[in-house]
């Protein structure tokens, strides 16, 4: 698999994408939510929104994002692995909240764990200017990553919890919490 670094359009395109009204962010359970045994093609992001700060946090079989589910054994497969890395360290270019937020990236990690099962994970940290206008992300995952199919979303916000499933043509999560 040949994974290619996100370009500006590409980011502008992300851009436009995003849609904003209006909602805040604060948060309860600062957890991950745990999820089931890896499933190809379907990633897991938690959102957590509290004051100023958003935590992201994605997990995703290696195979969806990399194309293989052990250790790299070629310099095609290193370099498929370092280009994944890379393009999931830009995480304003992973994630994109509306604008209107004033939303920036403060700290991204990556790791790639190829024991069982074989997962690759992303943290963020962003600090948001606005967080009281804060109501939406669009991702770019799908850009980068063409085999991921269906991202999983759960958020916390201070007005509550919610969560969505994301595809390629459906790419932005309004947060949005569900009654009760």
């Amino acid at each position: 698999m040949h994974l290619a670094p996100l370009s500006t359009p590409s980011l502008l395109v992300m851009s436009l994408a995003i849609i904003g009204l209006a909602g805040v962010a604060t948060a309860g359970d600062t957890k991950p939510p745990k999820h089931g045994a890896p499933v190809p093609g379907v990633a897991h992001l938690s959102v957590i929104a509290e004051g100023a700060e958003v935590r992201v946090d994605l997990a995703s079989p290696a195979a969806t994002l990399v194309g293989f589910a052990r250790s790299p054994k070629t310099d095609a497969e290193r370099e498929t692995l370092n280009l994944a890395k890379a393009n999931l360290n830009a995480g304003d270019a992973m994630i994109r909240f509306n604008t209107q937020a004033g939303c920036r990236p403060v700290e991204a990690s990556v790791k790639a764990d190829f024991g069982k099962p074989a997962e690759i994970r992303a943290s963020y940290r962003f600090s948001c200017d606005q967080p009281d206008r804060l109501d939406s992300a669009a991702l770019g995952l799908f850009m980068g990553f063409p085999a991921l199919r269906r991202v999983l979303v759960r958020y916390t916000t201070k007005d509550g919890q919610g969560g969505a499933e994301l595809t390629p043509v459906n790419a932005v999560v309004t947060f949005v919490p569900l009654p009760g």
